[in-house]
C-alpha cells in the first residue's frame, strides 16, 4: 500500500512596509519627516519634527507617504535648479587675455590669405 499525500503548506507573502518617516532635506535630521495622509479630503502632508518646515499636496486614491515625499523632494529640486535670486547670480569672469597672442594669431591668419 502507498502514503497517505500530505497537503502542502500554503506559504504566505509578507508584504514589504512603505516607509512614512524620511530624512529632512533641509536640516538633515535622520526619522524627522513624518507624512500623514488624508485620502477622504485627498490630502498629503509632510512635516519635519525638527525644523517645522512642513509640504502639502493633493493626492490620489493610490498615493503613499513615499509618493508624497518625493513629491516635495522633486518640487524642491526644480526650485533649486531655476536657479538663485538675481542678487547671487554669478559675475562674468574677467580674465586678461595676452596682447602676443592675439597679434600672433592675426600673422598666421594674413600668411594664409597669401
Amino acid at each position: 500500500m502507498g502514503k497517505r499525500k500530505t497537503a502542502k503548506k500554503v506559504m504566505k507573502k509578507e508584504q514589504q512596509k512603505v516607509m512614512s518617516k524620511f530624512d529632512c532635506p533641509f536640516c538633515n535630521h535622520m526619522g524627522s519627516i513624518k507624512v500623514t495622509i488624508n485620502k477622504k479630503a485627498k490630502f498629503g502632508q509632510c512635516k519635519c519634527s525638527v525644523c517645522n518646515v512642513q509640504y502639502a499636496t493633493t493626492i490620489t486614491a493610490l498615493s503613499e507617504p513615499i509618493d508624497v515625499f518625493c513629491e516635495w523632494i522633486d518640487e524642491c529640486e526644480k526650485a533649486n535648479k531655476d536657479g538663485p535670486p538675481a542678487s547671487s547670480a554669478p559675475r562674468p569672469s574677467r580674465r586678461r587675455r595676452d596682447a602676443g597672442s592675439d597679434e600672433e594669431e592675426e600673422e598666421e591668419e594674413e600668411e594664409d590669405e597669401d
